[in-house]
């Protein structure tokens, strides 16, 4: 069966440079083969379509070799922008067409850094717009700043006026946090607020935002500076003129680079995160006081609309129905638990709403959940710490204790309101877990070792209702 979030055949998605254009979303993304297991550009930029993000037409190779980029038209000329890397170093490379398949690469063009400005080091991911307030083009790319500190990842600026020539500038953003570049750098404007959207692999590994009234900054960090977690990296987005959505992937688990993984565990979950994997999409949304979240795009929820039997029952702590479509459980000393009575399918979304008292310590709901309830994917809310988190089955057991120096594998943050119904989304294609939390967190998480279980209901030290739990198929 072919998966719900996009992979091509034998091989995984890149990072994604979004273009749309008659009414489609036209998804560059760099091609991995799945034999070679590495990130050689010998994978190439292909090209996918969709309107929908369920269903996606393969347009195929695209006859670019070289990394992460952006695509602009200007009259009737395309403009690519790319990266290259020969013999370790890293150049900006620039190429033509008169359609999004058939591109001539202009060699003359191609460039590095300047090594006054910016090292030669980090040199990759071009973004260029036109900009309107200074009447140039602006091209952004991942580099590192010259400075006496490591911490040197930034965000370049170049301007140019005809896209061949371009005038080195001072950084656009340059905080001095991370040790690696800002990559895959991403700019758009919302009404008076312009966004800059990067990632970054130093310190913390994620897809970041910051938020300026003006291009010339300051640039302000938000409260809650993510879209995602850790499984979810590279983004950049496109809009359709009404929406924007965020493209990033999904990584997969095919190594054990660390030797993290115990060696009595056969399974994946503790394997090390690779580069790429299934493509992800989320809709971008602004909140009244201009921070930015994420929700699942509609087409993607309304695709899950067969909705299956479930029926749960009690395995620990007392459960009871007050109303039809409503489980509640009172155990403010203990753990409770319940489960579904059938197995999850493959591919389904879970849904619904969780309401829990003020002294709550953790509720949420277990994936592929075995009778000991030790043995399942645990999604928990922790209204104590403000966060959701994702654990594992290995976490429940003493060789997770001994081998993993943290006490979670994912977290968000978010601020969980006691007395209040709280929407959960999850939607579960094979091994892909994305997790949505009332409407503007999103978590996204892999499930290889357990596959198969049941749907599970608990909460920890606390009461909790669920209110409308459902399973649904496409």
């Amino acid at each position: 069966m072919k998966e719900f979030f996009y992979r091509p055949n034998n091989a995984w998605v890149g990072d994604v440079i979004p273009y749309f254009e008659d009414n489609e979303f036209k998804l560059f993304y760099l091609h991995g083969w799945r034999e070679n297991y590495q990130e050689g550009l010998d994978r190439g930029w292909h090209l996918i379509g969709t309107n929908d993000f369920c269903n996606y037409r393969e347009y195929g190779a695209c006859k670019i070799l070289g990394g992460t980029g952006h695509v602009l038209k200007v009259e009737n000329t395309y403009h690519l922008f790319y990266c290259i890397f020969p013999e370790g170093k890293q150049l900006v490379c620039h190429a033509t067409g008169t359609d999004l398949m058939n591109w001539t690469t202009i060699p003359e063009d191609t460039f590095s850094a300047d090594n006054q400005i910016y090292e030669f080091s980090d040199w990759r991911d071009p973004f260029v717009f036109w900009n309107e307030e200074e009447g140039q083009y602006w091209m952004l790319l991942a580099a590192m700043a010259k400075g006496p500190s490591n911490r040197k990842g930034c965000v370049a600026l170049l301007t140019s006026k005809d896209l061949k020539k371009w005038a080195y500038r001072e950084p656009l953003y340059s905080p001095n946090i991370h040790v690696g570049a800002h990559e895959c750098p991403d700019l758009f404007r919302i009404g008076e607020w312009w966004y800059l959207v990067y990632s970054n692999y130093t310190d913390r590994f994620a897809t970041f935002y910051r938020m300026s009234r003006s291009l010339n900054g300051p640039w302000i960090t938000p409260k809650v500076d993510t879209f995602d977690g850790r499984a979810f990296y590279a983004a950049k987005s496109v809009s359709d003129g009404q929406k924007r959505y965020l493209f990033g992937w999904n990584p997969t688990k095919n190594d054990d680079l660390f030797g993290w993984n115990p060696p009595k565990h056969p399974g994946k979950d503790y394997d090390t995160w690779d580069w790429g994997g299934n493509l992800v999409v989320h809709e971008i949304i602004q909140r009244p006081d201009g921070t930015l979240a994420v929700k699942v795009p509609d087409s993607v929820n309304a695709a899950f609309s067969v909705e299956q039997p479930f029926n749960v029952e009690g395995i620990t702590g007392t459960w009871t129905s007050p109303d039809l479509d409503v489980l509640a459980c009172e155990s403010p000393y203990a753990f409770a638990g319940s489960l579904g009575l059938d197995d999850l399918p493959d591919r389904c979304r879970v849904s619904l709403e969780i309401c829990f008292s003020e002294q709550t310590q953790g509720t949420g709901v277990m994936l592929r959940a075995g009778a000991g309830l030790d043995d399942a994917y645990y999604v928990t809310m922790e209204p104590q710490r403000n966060r959701v988190t994702f654990r594992g089955p290995i976490m429940q057991s003493e060789d997770g204790g001994k081998t993993f120096p943290y006490e979670v594998e994912l977290e968000r943050p978010i601020e969980l309101q006691p007395d209040h119904y709280h929407e959960l989304l999850i939607f579960i294609d094979g091994s892909i877990c994305e997790i949505y939390i009332n409407g503007d967190t999103a978590m996204s998480a892999r499930m290889y070792d357990i596959e198969r279980g049941k749907l599970g209901l608990f909460v920890s030290q606390g009461n909790a209702q669920f209110k409308r739990v459902k399973v649904e198929t496409v």
